[in-house]
């Protein structure tokens, strides 16, 4: 049964109360799973992401429970901690609950509940982007923050093997793959020490938790910030490492999960033979990650330059400079605003958002160059021109591999591996995923 909103000439909680009674009396039917969305309308319900409140389908799970004797109601949509569930429980808005990509982030949730341990659970951050995401392009459907869902077969479920040999390991760089490579290389029983040059565990992936309505990102890094105290790990924050500290570490293995850097020479994809955007080295232009660490702030009304097609970077912080009160205009390539988003059924609510907000998008437009406070803008189907005026320009471009530590360490008699975006600069899902197979193996 849909909880969706109804449309016009649709039914309503009543209609639907009334129908679900009539059935209830007959014997018709022995539970109702109570669903937020559907196909038709309010698609992006269905498997709501974190756009939506926690516990999204209770209201109408208790409307239903209400009418009927027989019949049990279960109720569905972001319940998914066992507290949740128990809270939904307790005060009789239904019988039983669906707990389903809680679950895919930790298999082993019920277990943990069940021994008293949940804050050993693994929380699902409800992106989407593996899961769901996966499942509607046609693929087997993984999960961001447990790479080994759907490779239990080669990774012998979710479980980490104890090592036969206990080595010393020294992880550089505490994002996400520095984290996971960490955890999973202590719980395997190696002596772990994590070198992290910031003061907080989380890298680029604690910026993202600062965009509107992310903040569950900051739930799983406190996760790994308890698990790796369980697991005795050494941490050392706000330490540089060089490549001497490196190697007089004496570890038996290193890692480098330097990460990435944000690029600042406004490089654009669609002007391929132009390295540098004219006018980039101007006092206010920023990259996201400035605005997101909040060390610097840019003027009233900010142009955001988009070259990675809405993903996150970009449209998350043009929702987060909007809810600041910033005038903001996006300028991007892409023929649909925050494009890459629909992979993870978060583009409708996005754009939704950015309307709301009153945040512009110049679709098929390129940045032809930025002269003080007066940015030149193309277009890309008809070639005209454009001139307008802002007040800072915001650089969500491709980020840089930070891979200095580890061309430093080069032909030194160390085993040394690197991992992330200190290869290359993605998402963090692949981050996660080759710390989880990279440590399997030390």
């Amino acid at each position: 049964v849909s909880g969706a909103e109804p449309v016009p000439g649709g039914l309503t909680i009543e209609d639907k109360q009334e129908i679900l009674a009539y059935l209830d009396e007959r014997g018709l039917m022995d539970y109702v799973s109570c669903g937020t969305g559907s196909y038709l309308h309010d698609f992006s319900k269905i498997v709501p992401s974190f756009h939506f409140g926690m516990k999204l389908g209770v209201p109408d799970a208790a409307a239903y429970k209400q009418v009927l004797r027989h019949a049990l109601v279960t109720a569905e949509s972001r319940i998914k901690t066992p507290d949740n569930a128990e809270d939904v429980l307790a005060q009789g808005h239904s019988d039983l609950v669906s707990i389903v990509r809680a679950q895919i982030a930790d298999p082993h949730l019920v277990n943990k509940a069940r021994e008293g341990r949940p804050e050993d659970i693994r929380p699902c951050i409800s992106c989407n982007q593996l899961c769901i995401g996966r499942r509607m392009r046609d693929y087997w459907a993984s999960c961001l923050v447990n790479p080994s869902v759907a490779r239990e077969t080669e990774w012998n479920g979710d479980t980490t093997p104890v090592a036969a040999s206990p080595k010393t390991v020294l992880v550089v760089g505490a994002g996400p793959a520095g984290l996971e490579t960490a955890r999973v290389a202590a719980e395997r029983g190696h002596k772990v020490r994590l070198v992290e040059r910031s003061g907080e565990l989380g890298g680029q992936f604690r910026l993202a938790a600062g965009q509107p309505e992310r903040g569950e990102i900051g739930g799983l890094l406190n996760w790994y910030q308890t698990q790796l105290e369980k697991l005795q790990v050494q941490i050392d924050l706000r330490q540089e490492m060089t490549a001497e500290d490196v190697v007089q570490a004496g570890a038996d293995a290193v890692v480098i999960c330097t990460g990435s850097k944000p690029s600042r020479n406004g490089f654009q994809r669609v002007f391929p033979h132009i390295q540098k955007l004219p006018g980039v080295e101007q006092d206010n232009v920023c990259t996201v990650h400035d605005v997101l660490d909040g060390s610097i702030v840019p003027g009233t009304n900010v142009l955001l330059l988009d070259d990675i097609d809405g993903w996150w970077p970009a449209t998350g912080t043009a929702l987060h400079l909007a809810l600041q009160r910033h005038m903001v205009t996006i300028v991007t390539a892409s023929e649909k605003a925050a494009a890459k988003l629909d992979l993870s059924l978060t583009g409708d609510t996005a754009r939704t958002r950015m309307m709301e907000y009153g945040v512009e998008v110049l679709l098929a437009t390129a940045l032809k160059a930025w002269d003080g406070t007066t940015a030149e803008l193309v277009n890309l189907y008809t070639g005209d021109m454009e001139t307008r005026e802002f007040d800072s320009l915001v650089l969500a471009t491709t980020n840089t591999s930070d891979s200095t530590l580890f061309e430093a360490l080069q032909g030194k008699d160390i085993s040394l591996r690197t991992i992330g975006d200190a290869v290359a600069s993605r998402t963090a899902h692949m981050a996660f995923y080759e710390a989880r197979k990279l440590a399997l193996t030390l």
